[in-house]
């Protein structure tokens, strides 16, 4: 990221963190009864959480630090991990306000209990949450099985294993050691092909070349596929594709790869493409994401397939006649309260989806985790896609 897109960041992030954890405040001074020198303990506590939460993601891309090392960890975890809680409090205060705004009026001594008991016990369940969603995020990720039917897959390709791992986030809290767990399951799968569908890193290759390394395991009879994510756009895209491809990690920028396999009238073939991000041209005006530009071949195919970050990616998958579309991006939300309102709000937050007769969408919520180490509810994933044709079409 360079210095003026980093100022930026940081004035609208020093901004926001100011602002949620002053609000959340106002919303935990009403509701939980403090002594007058209790809301003033509080109040700093909130301010020092909203520069810690601003001071940490600012020093880690200004000063490039190598990621790993114990102050910056230290830093990272600690702010990393109030972002998470007081963003969680802020969301569940905020809708106890707008419950009690829309509710029957109440006698006092019901709206002193619904204030104080009421209160006190959202923030101790918000607490737990946190807690154990911090457990189930740095469990690492789980193995979800898809099996995927497409009316045009080549007889060859029955039973093709694809393995996708999307939204790692290498970088200020997720290293080597996380990696190297995720290496280990997705070969254990036994994959045809590996897909990684973007947000891979955070951070640039001077910071993260060691805690990167385990990818250069990877290995499939098909070849391993890499598409960009937004975040890779923060961290040195152009220096990223050369890196992963010195890894011999395939980036598809709006092109395709052809899959050839001998059938039984002769070789059949599957094309396999990926698009640059949705939102790339804000940063590489020439990595407008072009998924009729990534569909184009010379050769005849019979079934497409699409790897683009962004299930927004979507509209421009289905007009190029693409038969499945893997995408990550949305982490569903990555933890309870937040995966409700993801839901709400987006048409594809995860899993698979039948979006016309020809075209399907599977969004993976995640193999790892952005910003709060918290996954409540929604664990990260290590997707094992199977692929099989209609035999009665």
């Amino acid at each position: 990221m360079n210095h003026a897109n980093l100022i930026r960041f940081a004035l609208f992030f020093t901004t926001i963190s100011f602002l949620v954890s002053w609000l959340t405040y106002r919303l935990l001074r009403r509701r939980l009864g403090l002594t007058p020198a209790g809301n003033r303990k509080m109040l700093v506590f909130f301010m020092a959480s909203a520069g810690l939460m601003t001071l940490g993601p600012f020093l880690y891309r200004w000063l490039e630090a190598p990621a790993g090392s114990v102050p910056d960890l230290i830093l990272q975890w600690t702010q990393f991990s109030l972002l998470g809680w007081i963003g969680s409090v802020f969301i569940v205060f905020f809708f106890a306000e707008l419950f009690q705004l829309t509710s029957k009026t109440f006698d006092p001594q019901k709206r002193i209990f619904l204030t104080e008991g009421v209160g006190r016990t959202l923030l101790a369940g918000t607490t737990l949450t946190s807690v154990a969603g911090f457990f189930e995020a740095t469990a690492g990720a789980e193995i979800v099985r898809v099996p995927v039917t497409l009316d045009r897959l080549p007889p060859s390709f029955e039973g093709l294993r694809i393995v996708q791992i999307s939204d790692v986030h290498v970088g200020p809290l997720i290293h080597k050691g996380y990696l190297d767990r995720v290496v280990e399951q997705v070969l254990a799968e036994k994959p045809d092909l590996i897909a990684i569908t973007g947000d891979l890193v955070d951070g640039s290759v001077s910071q993260l070349r060691e805690q990167i390394a385990p990818l250069a395991r990877l290995q499939a009879p098909e070849g391993v596929y890499f598409c960009t994510g937004n975040h890779e756009y923060y961290s040195g895209v152009q220096d990223w594709i050369a890196h992963l491809s010195s890894m011999g990690i395939t980036v598809l920028g709006n092109s395709n790869r052809i899959l050839r396999r001998a059938g039984k009238s002769g070789q059949e073939r599957l094309l396999l493409a990926g698009v640059f991000d949705h939102q790339a041209a804000r940063f590489e005006p020439l990595h407008a994401t072009d998924a009729s530009k990534a569909a184009t071949c010379s050769e005849e195919v019979a079934c497409k397939i699409l790897l683009a970050h962004n299930p927004f990616s979507i509209d421009g998958a289905c007009k190029s006649g693409f038969d499945l579309q893997l995408s990550g991006h949305t982490h569903a939300g990555q933890f309870y309260p937040y995966s409700f309102i993801v839901k709400v709000v987006l048409k594809y937050s995860e899993g698979l989806y039948r979006v016309n007769e020809k075209t399907q969408l599977y969004v993976n919520r995640g193999t790892g985790f952005w910003g709060p180490p918290n996954r409540f509810g929604k664990r990260a994933e290590i997707t094992v896609l199977t692929l099989s044709g209609n035999t009665g079409a």
